[in-house]
């Protein structure tokens, strides 16, 4: 035995490895290996190709072939030079039964089992979890090799997890998920005595997953006669049902299999036969003189269920008494044999209230549990188990508090148990927290499908019911997020603690002693190979001190100049990606549907040293991310999280993956277009990252041309979400290779769907697993081109991405534009003119402080230090002036055309409202027309008056419209209320147009834009921005003007300059400051939130903006009638996006002003009240934290900032200069915020009217501005006959453009050419009739419309016959307006039936079709 094993370990170049030395680290790492497809492989090469596959979850690992060293494909060959008469194949069959057999194959079972063997706990465990994914049956009893010791390795089984469904009587399905150590279900043992003809392991697969080996048997690809390890070896599967009629047993049961004649086994036939609640031995015969008779006979006699396999029988299933069966094998079909098995074992079962425990097998003695036996595993499990202890005494919000001091004391010891430690840690907290967890899943399933059933009720049957329930679900949705508390929560309350620590100044030096070995241990664990949460998921904010910290000490601890290659993914939440990096790794990011990715971690992966001759770094530092997108976090996860999430990692990264669940490209549209913004972003600031898409789950991942049009289709999508990105981020880039080097061939990866079957008993897809070792080929391809970074510049890295963030500005110190860095040295002068202030007249206080009690001398005093202090600041600092942005468009314009300066051009014309562009328009030079033809075009221009046709027309009007739209958003990109006007802004708006206009003359046109074209467009678009823009820099003026900003603070500085003469002390003083500070924050945050809950109340209340853009539309037209205007029905018809936004900023006005007293104010007065409270709660908690830590003011400062960073924009930044280190008494301080915060609240609250509110906040804050990026976010483009809108929500949507009623086309100029009367009729009408219109100098019938291409092409227009009245109604109410527009009649064209509507008919058809 001992010369076999021997050789076994020697063959597998294992010698020396067998006594546990083997780690997780020795197999975690980037290899040349590892970068190579194996199927076969040599001897040697079996261990590393077999863990190399297993990490990856190839269940495919156990069937690799070995290369023979002197023969092929396991064929002996001899001479074949013999000549064939002298051939005797009698004498060759003898010689080769000689050679050597098919037993000097290494087992792929002994290949398993001699890693575990050498394997230490931790590699072990990874081992066993990576099995147990790959559907794999798991080592429960393992003798040892060399003492033949029974082993029971627990710790192994610690980090799965299982799943099932199961079907109650009344047919409700119920999902358990459970750590698969505590799960009690019945257990199934399969034992045999003797040599047996069949396969009991196949068997045991027919049972649990017919399409799957779970268990290795005899007719498995690469088995062989002998095997060294497996003998004595019990392993462990659990079947789960999927709550499906086809699931073999309708409950999760256990199989154990122990391999080898249990004869030879006693003590894990006792062991498993006590334990099991059925048992089913396999022997030849039922015979007396058979050398286990004895033994058979002792078991029949037990009151456990027995089923008896005979492989040398033929009978059918046959009870033999109760509970005792036997069922013959021989020449019988297995298929039936498997069905009576099955039958028999849900009988016995069903009869059976016995449960298998993982956990109880310990209990057994003569047996070694390695988490007894090891004494660090067990050190580790008792340190975690005691501060578990804790939890059970407090509640969940009180759990950090008491636990994480606590965590400091158990972390000195060695490395080792140091890690088990951290491991029992993370495995009881989530043994904790599952129960709980479990209920909540539960209760969150049964009240979404209350939730459900009552949105299919009548509206008027489930409004408050439905209302009730959806409250009560985004509790539990609450509580779900609540009870989440794992080991991630806790390296993230340390690295809170670190940082708060690192900010006191006072009794530094102490609290040094125990807390700056924090950042040290976080560094052992990413070495070890724990993730370490790089962005707080919760809050969505980088803990940048800390992580700084943790990287300081990791470059410490790896070497300065350790350089590592970042991967960062991203994509949609639930797509895949923590799957696809820990299939490719081997690494153990957590994939459940429960726990989805929160924030962002980071993760080091070990590049081996042969692999640095080919790539320029040491480790590859993988970072995964929360889902984009995701729907549990719509309240917090909008767009701009999106957006900050995509710039912070793609910034990071040196190559972005960028999952995308399936390959429809409408639905990428949400994740491509955050992506190509935040490459474009990175682009600006000179980085340089890359990146590969990786489609997952693609059905037909073979079809080599449907990957092509794949790959078309998404560069494609690629290209159109750079050019809305463009536009965005103001750049000139057109398609995603401008924005980064990218090759659509390469860098584009199919991936095949992961599960093979059906979950939870199908395993992993083997060619997803090849799909994943191609893109591992793919990454280390672009990091062999890359020089990553060094390690120490990282946290740099890190550090300037976050601010850049936070400041909202996507570039980093070193690249700042002049007129950034401008911008903020204007901020800086205004804090440093503040502070100069403040310290003045401190001096000036403490000179006059005898004269406390002479109102009138400290007044006069003051006031002349204050004007004398706010000249010399306009003297400094000359105000910002007001701005001309019409001066600025004609200066622009009159540089580019020179020779026709803009000024002299006269009075230009508003080009939105022209009925006709035919006077900005020359006819292209053709050789087909004859200067007789040009001559009769002009000539008909001349009695026509218009040489455009009415396709021409609508092109044009779609241009000016588009670019209107389009220059609108780069107004509001410019961000002018925080970084004020330039004359760059017109630049780039001018710019645009210019590229616009150029574009459109490429197109299939057959004239050209004059210069006035041009002009009249930009002079129009001037006047139309010159309003939105002048405000916005108003704003940014009175915000940034430090002669405004001090003169605002005033008062502000006499109320302290009178403490100061009254010799108040420190504390006083510096609450009274705080006080005025919080003052501009606290009235920007109260009108946020009532700016946000007004909002909300319109919505509900108000009838034109409670509905979608087509409820508005209908109260817009009743509008419009009432007032009968015909020159804003126009604005209406040419300008529908422009009237739409007028509309909602009168409604937005109205309410406020008809509601401001019974409505907007009480909710002010709610707001302030709250908010009062809770700064008055941040003050005393932030007094008990210092006297708790014996910190100093700047602790106090941190976490009373801190504590109000969700509710105000207010930081100690906002302090820097004010003088307060000598602040030492807390409860004066907090007493003095208390007494004179009321006042500071009666203050504003008194400044609250319909005047200031909402003008003091951003724009985009406010709730006009919030209504019309809700209700204006979607389709403007308009029918080419009638002008109607496209009614879809989304812009630039890839369906047709529709309407549900159509307009009269005659409002559109529409005529008939040989009678030159305006058309009266509807699109839906005219598209069932012969009639005809011209387009492209051609004529198409009506009916098909389309077939005229361009605009036509795009819309879908029903031919049916419904028609709005209130069109009708129109034209004749304003028919001499439309005829005078047009310059020709309706003449007999208007049915006598339409003259007869009344303004009351008109809308009441609103009232009954829209």
């Amino acid at each position: 035995m001992l010369t076999g094993l021997k050789t076994l370990f020697d063959r597998l170049h294992l010698e020396g490895r067998h006594d546990h030395n083997l780690r997780a680290a020795d197999v975690l790492r980037i290899t040349a290996h590892s970068l190579l497809s194996h199927e076969s492989c040599a001897e040697e090469e079996l261990i590393q190709t077999f863990i190399q596959k297993l990490l990856m979850l190839n269940y495919r690992a156990r069937y690799i072939k070995t290369k023979q060293t002197n023969e092929q494909d396991d064929t002996q060959q001899k001479d074949k030079d013999s000549s064939e008469d002298e051939f005797d194949i009698f004498d060759e069959m003898s010689m080769s039964n000689k050679g050597n057999s098919q037993s000097e194959r290494i087992h792929p079972m002994d290949v398993q089992m001699a890693v575990f063997h050498c394997a230490d706990g931790f590699l072990k465990q990874l081992m066993v979890t990576k099995l147990s994914q790959c559907q794999y049956a798991l080592p429960l009893l393992v003798p040892d090799p060399f003492t033949q010791q029974i082993e029971f390795h627990l710790w192994t089984f610690r980090q799965i997890n299982k799943s099932w469904k199961k079907r109650d009587t009344n047919h409700k399905i119920t999902s358990q998920t459970k750590p698969i150590y505590k799960a009690e279900t019945p257990m199934v043992f399969f034992f045999r005595f003797g040599s047996v003809s069949s396969s009991k392991s196949q068997l045991m697969n027919s049972l649990t997953n017919e399409r799957h080996n779970t268990f290795f048997h005899r007719n498995c690809p690469g088995s062989s006669i002998s095997r060294v390890l497996m003998d004595g070896v019990v392993e462990i599967a659990w079947f789960c049902p999927s709550g499906k009629d086809t699931d073999t047993f309708t409950e999760c049961v256990a199989f154990c299999n122990l391999h080898g004649d249990a004869g030879d086994h006693e003590k894990q036939l006792q062991i498993l036969f006590e334990m099991a609640s059925v048992n089913v031995v396999v022997l030849p015969q039922l015979d007396r003189n058979d050398k286990h008779a004895a033994k058979i006979q002792i078991l029949s006699r037990n009151r456990k269920p027995l089923i008896c396999l005979l492989t040398e029988d033929v009978s059918i299933i046959t009870e033999m008494r109760r509970g005792k069966y036997k069922i013959g094998l021989k020449d019988r079909n297995q298929s039936d044999v498997s069905e009576e098995l099955r039958r028999v074992i849900n009988d016995c079962l069903s009869e059976s209230s016995s449960t298998f425990r993982l956990e109880n097998v310990s209990k057994h003695s003569d047996i070694r549990v390695d988490e007894e036996d090891d004494d660090d595993c067990r050190r580790g499990r008792d340190a975690a188990q005691q501060m578990l202890n804790l939890l059970k005494e407090k509640d969940l919000t009180e759990i950090k508090e008491s636990f994480l001091p606590h965590q400091g004391r158990q972390m000195n010891s060695h490395d080792k148990h140091k890690m088990f430690f951290i491991k029992w840690l993370g495995i009881l907290l989530g043994e904790y927290t599952s129960a709980d967890l479990s209920d909540l899943h539960h209760k969150y399933d049964e009240k979404w499908s209350t939730v459900l059933q009552l949105k299919k009720k009548k509206k008027h049957e489930k409004s408050e019911q439905l209302k009730d329930e959806q409250t009560e679900l985004e509790r539990i949705s609450e509580d779900l997020q609540a009870a989440a508390f794992g080991l991630e929560h806790i390296m993230r309350e340390i690295g809170q603690i670190y940082e708060s620590c690192s900010s006191v100044k006072k009794n530094k030096k102490g609290l040094q002693g125990h807390f700056s070995y924090l950042p040290s241990l976080a560094a052992e664990m990413m070495i070890s190979g724990f993730p370490l949460e790089l962005m707080d998921g919760d809050a969505a904010h980088v803990p940048v001190i800390w992580i700084s910290a943790v990287l300081e000490k990791l470059t410490q601890k790896l070497g300065n100049q350790t350089r590592v290659f970042v991967l960062s993914v991203l994509g949609l939440q639930s797509s895949g990606k923590s799957t696809m990096l820990n299939a490719m790794f081997g690494l153990q990011f957590a994939v459940s549907a429960g726990r989805c990715t929160r924030g962002a971690f980071m993760q080091l992966v070990r590049v081996s040293g042969e692999m640095k001759t080919q790539i320029n770094f040491d480790y590859i530092l993988v970072v995964d991310t929360e889902g984009l997108c995701a729907l549990e976090l719509a309240g917090r996860s909008t767009r701009d999280h999106d957006n900050e999430l995509a710039t912070f990692v793609v910034g990071l990264g040196n190559l972005t993956l960028i999952n995308i669940f399936g390959e429809n490209p409408s639905e990428m549209q949400d994740v491509l277009q955050i992506v190509v913004q935040a490459f474009m972003r990175m682009k600006k600031v000179r980085l340089n990252p890359s990146c590969v898409f990786v489609h997952q789950n693609v059905s037909d991942i073979t079809a080599g041309e449907k990957n092509m049009e794949g790959r078309r289709r998404l560069q494609e999508k690629l290209d159109e979400m750079t050019k809305l990105a463009a536009k965005e981020e103001v750049c000139d880039e057109e398609c995603f290779s401008d924005v980064i080097g990218f090759d659509v061939q390469n860098d584009v990866k199919y991936f095949a769907q992961f599960w093979e079957g059906s979950p939870p008993m199908a395993p992993p897809n083997p060619n997803y697993c090849d799909n994943i070792q191609e893109l591992r080929k793919t990454i280390m391809s672009h990091a062999s081109n890359s020089h990553g970074m060094m390690l120490i510049d990282l946290k740099d890295r890190v550090k300037d991405l976050w601010e850049a963030l936070l400041n909202e500005r996507f570039v980093f110190r070193k690249l700042e534009t002049e007129y950034s860095k401008w911008s903020w040295s204007l901020r800086s002068v205004m804090m440093e003119t503040e502070n100069k202030l403040h310290n003045k007249s401190k001096e000036l206080a403490l000179k006059l402080k005898d004269k406390a009690n002479d109102k009138e001398t400290l007044k006069k005093e003051f006031n002349l230090f204050w004007e004398q202090s706010v000249k010399k600041i306009i003297t400094d600092n000359p105000p910002i002036k007001d701005i001309d942005v019409m001066r600025d468009v004609r200066k622009i314009l009159s540089d580019i055309y020179r020779s026709a300066p803009v000024d002299h051009r006269g009075e230009s014309r508003d080009i939105f409202f022209l009925q006709s562009y035919s006077d900005y328009v020359q006819l292209k030079k053709s050789r087909v027309l004859k200067k007789t033809l040009r001559r009769a075009y002009r000539s008909a221009k001349k009695t026509l008056g218009n040489i455009l046709s009415q396709e021409d027309e609508s092109q044009i009007r779609s241009l000016i419209t588009d670019v209107a739209q389009q220059t609108d958003r780069m107004i509001q990109s410019f961000n002018i209320s925080k970084m004020g006007y330039s004359i760059s802004c017109i630049q780039k708006l001018i710019d645009y147009i210019k590229a616009r206009v150029k574009e459109h003359k490429k197109g299939p046109v057959k004239y050209v834009f004059k210069n006035e074209f041009f002009m009249d467009l930009v002079l129009s678009i001037g006047k139309r921005a010159n309003e939105m823009i002048t405000d916005k820099h108003r704003q940014f003026r009175e915000a940034n003007n430090p002669q405004i900003y001090v003169e605002k603070k005033r008062e502000e500085y006499y109320s302290i300059f009178q403490k100061y003469c009254h010799e108040s002390t420190s504390a006083a003083i510096f609450g009274e400051i705080i006080c005025q500070k919080l003052k501009e924050p606290v009235e920007q945050s109260i009108n946020k939130k009532t700016s946000r809950d007004l909002t909300d109340e319109m919505r509900a209340n108000c009838p034109s903006l409670n509905g979608n853009r087509s409820n508005m539309e209908k109260h817009i037209l009743k509008k419009l009638a009432e007032k009968e205007n015909y020159h804003k029905y126009m604005n209406y018809i040419h300008k529908p996006r422009d009237h739409f936004k007028s509309f909602i900023k009168y409604e937005v006005r109205r309410y406020i002003t008809d509601n401001f007293s019974v409505s907007v104010l009480p909710e002010m007065k709610k707001n302030i009240k709250l908010l009062e409270q809770k700064i008055m709660k941040a003050a005393h908690e932030s007094a008990e934290h210092v006297e708790e830590n014996r910190g100093d003011v700047g602790l106090w400062l941190k976490s009373f900032t801190q504590k109000l960073s969700d509710e105000l924009i207010f930081s100690e930044k906002d302090l820097s200069g004010v003088k307060h280190d000598d602040v030492d008494d807390f409860n004066l301080l907090e007493y003095v915020i208390r007494h004179e915060l009321p006042d500071i609240m009666t203050d504003i609250r008194s400044r609250f009217n319909t005047e200031t509110f909402p003008v003091k906040l951003d724009s985009k804050l406010r709730p006009d501005e919030i209504l019309i990026d809700h209700f204006c976010q979607c389709c403007w483009v308009q029918c080419p006959f009638c002008y109607a809108i496209c009614t879809n929500t989304i812009d630039n949507h890839d369906e047709d453009h529709s309407v549900p009623y159509h307009r009269v086309n005659g409002m559109n100029g529409w005529y008939h050419t040989t009678s030159q009367k305006l058309c009266a009729n509807i699109c839906t009408n005219l598209v069932t009739s012969d009639q005809r219109f011209r387009a492209l100098d051609k004529w198409f019938t009506y009916k098909y419309y389309r077939s005229a291409g361009g605009v036509y092409a795009k819309w879908s227009i029903s031919p049916d016959l419904s028609e709005l009245n209130y069109w009708k109604w129109f034209v004749c109410r304003f028919q001499k307006d439309l005829e005078k527009r047009y310059s020709k009649t309706f003449k007999c064209e208007i049915p006598d039936e339409w003259k007869k509507l009344t303004k009351e008919d008109a809308i009441e058809s609103l009232d009954k079709y829209l």
